[in-house]
């Protein structure tokens, strides 16, 4: 598992290799009048939709939606390019949602490594790239983002070789510090024996990389993480902290980025005085990096990490997600497969 996360550089520059070799054969077949892009996926395979379009949509003059659900929203229609991305490619409720985007003929790409959704992109002629095999699904973050950017950038519709030139540069620089255990030490020390988490982060800014690092929270520690997002959760959620009893007083994780607007980070030392003051563990891990694409990468290595050490100093096995396994075997069941 640690080795897989050590391969973070290789995988985005795999992936954006894949992304050329994939143009190359298939440009002509790739449709050229899109004003939209949709990502569908699940799990660890939809996260890198979300950080695609925070990586973007700030300077994008097209819009980018998100959708983890079986269902396909009305707007989404044939000026769209739909991204359907599932590593095990049977994740059921992006079957059911790729299904219907071929039967509504919405122009698609498919990114996954076999199941269901191959085989029937295979069958329908549907453009397809085939990810690498990976440890795990969540493994395999580095190949998404890598052919997906690249694919952007190579279809005119964003400047995604920019983004993935940046991400390689701060791999490059500060690898070496993120692999090293005792880098987490004083995380480790704080956190090892919290039985739950709040990881947040800020709607804008770092929102969708804290969302990665609560899955990582949740996969490899096996702890009981949930995320919000700030602004928001000073409208409501802040109120939840009125009384704390001291065996059950939260860890909060707050991950925001130096690139917040002034008024925002006023804003988030008033909330994080409250959170002391009502008696909550708060950590604000490091985030380094020169912009601010270098610093949400941060976020994911750190979080890829300190999750890691984190489930092997609580004696987790890291890389099984039993329950989730679990869970399948009684859809199934219930289905009568």
């Amino acid at each position: 598992m640690i080795e897989n996360i050590k391969a973070w550089p290789q995988k985005l520059k795999d992936g954006l290799d894949i992304a050329h070799n994939f143009h190359f054969e298939h440009s002509g077949a790739l449709p050229t009048n899109i004003n939209k892009i949709a990502f569908f996926g699940m799990g660890g395979s939809g996260i890198a939709g979300r950080m695609v379009k925070a990586f973007l949509e700030k300077e994008s003059k097209i819009p980018f939606f998100i959708i983890d659900s079986p269902e396909v929203p009305a707007h989404i229609d044939g000026s769209t390019l739909a991204i359907v991305v599932s590593y095990s490619g049977n994740t059921w409720e992006t079957v059911k949602a790729f299904n219907k985007l071929i039967d509504r003929h919405i122009p698609t790409v498919v990114i996954s490594h076999n199941g269901e959704i191959l085989r029937i992109s295979e069958e329908k002629n549907i453009l397809h790239m085939i990810v690498p095999e990976s440890n795990t699904p969540r493994g395999a973050l580095g190949y998404f983002l890598g052919m997906i950017l690249g694919l952007l950038e190579l279809m005119n519709l964003d400047s995604g070789k920019k983004i993935l030139d940046d991400l390689i540069k701060h791999l490059d620089m500060y690898l070496p510090k993120l692999e090293d255990e005792g880098y987490y030490k004083e995380f480790i020390d704080l956190a090892k024996d919290k039985s739950f988490f709040h990881i947040w982060g800020v709607s804008g800014d770092s929102a969708e990389f804290a969302y990665r690092a609560q899955t990582q929270f949740n996969e490899n520690s096996k702890t009981r993480a949930v995320f919000s997002s700030f602004p928001e959760l000073n409208h409501n959620l802040l109120v939840g902290f009125t009384k704390l009893e001291d065996e059950c007083k939260p860890f909060v994780i707050f991950f925001a980025t130096s690139f917040v607007s002034p008024k925002v980070e006023v804003s988030i030392e008033s909330l994080s005085e409250i959170l002391k003051e009502q008696g909550a563990s708060l950590y604000n891990p490091p985030i380094l990096g020169d912009n601010w694409v270098e610093q949400l990468l941060h976020i994911v290595l750190w979080s890829d990490f300190a999750s890691y050490y984190l489930g092997v100093a609580r004696g987790q096995e890291v890389e099984p997600v039993f329950l989730i396994d679990r869970l399948k075997e009684k859809f199934a069941q219930k289905m009568g497969k």
